[in-house]
């Protein structure tokens, strides 16, 4: 396993908003933030942040990115020369991470070139322009003022300018909003070559299903708290999501308890006007031949992608509509199979 690079030992912070109070009207209460979040980054790995809106994932960039100071723990990081952890301040932060948020607007006449150039003087590391525009990808368009931008080449851009210093952790906000699949790709091949090369990337966004294939590792965030921290086969494995089918079809809905050498592999059933669809744990390898000996009508075969609100179910234990996203006051949620609650 690769070395870790960066590490949150206890890290917790809490917004600052309005108390709302007659006697003190501008009084301020701690909101929601994150709390007590213990996480490894390691080197030349993707870890992909997953979490609904309003989980804490842009609050853990931005700690992370050295703009906002953690209230409680510590942040560690690899020294070059001992190759031990040692702690580093918010300023110290930003000389080594690159933070591309979400959704930059990239506006006025001034060109792709001008705009990276500028950026550059200011962090001392101009000869690094031309190299990075190719890098990204927008050799073709440097001379082209950033009015006329598409939204991937703005994403290119935001991501050129996060990696100026060199950096090594880079963080991408939602990096995906409002690219089409080319785009994605030509963006996930690039993020590819960087973790190569040894950059620790994060990628922080609210479905699983999209970097099942990009990511090495998961983190799940809900309510400002991680809930489980591993590679996707392992949480699926830990949750009991893994190794399922998703089978659809037409007409009658078999009686896959004749079907199926076990009761307990159904997971999910449902018949509409429009055909049946079930949800198996994938036991029985001859089941497709069953089916088809059955006469059968099948539309779909497919395994079954682990989403957020199951994980998150399986992970707190309870149901979906229990879970909610609105903001609490509790700083700590019931942990269904870590054989604790907090």
């Amino acid at each position: 396993m690769s070395e870790v690079v960066l590490e949150l030992e206890d890290a917790a912070f809490r917004h600052s908003i309005s108390s709302r109070s007659i006697s003190k009207p501008f009084g301020k209460k701690q909101g929601s933030g994150i709390f007590s979040i213990n996480l490894k980054i390691r080197e030349g790995q993707i870890l992909g942040l997953v979490g609904p809106n309003g989980a804490g994932k842009t609050t853990l960039m931005r700690i992370l990115a050295g703009i906002f100071p953690i209230q409680k723990g510590k942040i560690m990081i690899k020294d070059s020369k001992s190759n031990d952890l040692s702690p580093i301040s918010e300023m110290e932060l930003r000389s080594v991470v690159g933070h591309m948020p979400e959704q930059v607007r990239w506006q006025g006449k001034v060109s792709v070139k001008r705009t990276l150039q500028d950026i550059a003087e200011m962090r001392g590391v101009s000869y690094r322009v031309d190299g990075i525009i190719a890098m990204v990808g927008l050799s073709e368009i440097k001379d082209s003022p950033l009015d006329q931008l598409s939204q991937g080449m703005r994403q290119r851009l935001t991501l050129a300018s996060a990696l100026l210093g060199s950096p090594k952790i880079l963080l991408l906000d939602e990096p995906f909003n409002g690219l089409d699949p080319v785009a994605i790709r030509a963006f996930e091949k690039l993020l590819v070559e960087l973790a190569k090369k040894g950059v620790s990337i994060i990628i922080s966004s609210h479905r699983v299903a999209g970097m099942a294939h990009l990511v090495d590792r998961l983190a799940l965030l809900h309510r400002g708290q991680l809930l489980i921290e591993g590679t996707l086969k392992d949480i699926e494995t830990e949750f009991g999501l893994d190794d399922r089918i998703e089978i659809q079809g037409i007409g009658e809905l078999p009686d896959f308890n004749k079907i199926l050498t076990s009761a307990e592999s159904i997971l999910e059933s449902r018949k509409s006007e429009e055909g049946w669809s079930v949800v198996i744990r994938n036991q029985d390898e001859s089941l497709l031949k069953k089916l088809v000996s059955s006469n059968v009508e099948i539309t779909t075969w497919k395994t079954k992608d682990t989403d957020i609100l199951e994980m998150i179910c399986s992970a707190t234990g309870q149901e979906l509509d229990e879970i909610g996203f609105g903001v609490i006051d509790s700083t700590m949620m019931p942990y269904k199979n870590r054989g604790e609650e907090e």
